[in-house]
């Protein structure tokens, strides 16, 4: 307020004064006050940017322990891929041996109970034993379980038929040799007969040959002739 403005009012120059001193107070009261709500606004603003501020920071730390989480998930997730992926090339390396195994372990039981039948025959040489082993292992029969395979009687039957060579040829047995005839007697150690004559019986005759009695038999039919 202007001082002019009083004094054309007419006013004294105390009571101008006593104005002038009692706006002035007030003008500085409402600055104070102003001041005050200004530094009490700025300090609540202050504070709200402070815990805005806060608010970010923690903010940003949570965005980065949920980045580290999501890290460490993909990261866990990418182990576990890995894994699964391991074990599935595992699996299919186990199938694929035991498989394997199987089929090896069927092939040498076939390819033994082929020789053991092969075993079972009678070849003219070992070289044609091998190639009927190693024919009849090419031709891929079924075998059960229990060792039988199908087709192989078969098989050798016509094998005989178109490689009899291959086989060995049975011989007949040979009857057993009868026992040899005992050389006759030397003369000098055969017994003579004593000669009894008819009407004569019980007394020995003179020793005589053979060919002496002969004649005296012809000669004399009833002769009886006894032989020491």
């Amino acid at each position: 307020m202007k001082r002019s403005f009083l004094e054309d009012l007419g006013l004294t120059k105390d009571v101008i004064d006593k104005i002038i001193d009692e706006n002035g107070s007030d003008i500085e009261n409402a600055k104070s006050a102003a001041a005050k709500k200004f530094d009490s606004e700025r300090e609540t603003m202050q504070g709200q940017i402070e815990d805005l501020k806060t608010q970010v920071t923690q903010r940003d730390a949570d965005l980065t322990d949920i980045q580290k989480q999501l890290a460490a998930a993909n990261e866990n997730e990418g182990k576990l891929a890995e894994a699964q992926k391991s074990l599935s090339s595992l699996q299919k390396k186990y199938e694929t041996e035991t498989k394997a195994w199987e089929a090896k372990s069927a092939q040498q039981a076939y390819e033994f109970a082929i020789r053991e039948k092969a075993n079972a025959l009678k070849f003219s040489s070992e070289a044609a034993k091998k190639t009927f082993v190693r024919e009849a292992i090419d031709k891929g029969f079924k075998m059960e379980n229990d060792g039988t395979i199908y087709g192989l009687d078969q098989y050798i039957d016509t094998y005989r038929t178109i490689d009899p060579g291959a086989f060995a040829v049975e011989k007949e047995p040979e009857p057993p040799k009868a026992d040899p005839e005992p050389a006759p007697e030397p003369e000098s150690t055969k017994k003579q007969p004593n000669i009894v004559l008819p009407g004569n019986s019980g007394v020995p005759g003179a020793e005589k040959s053979l060919s002496q009695l002969m004649a005296e038999k012809n000669a004399n039919p009833d002769m009886v002739v006894k032989f020491k």
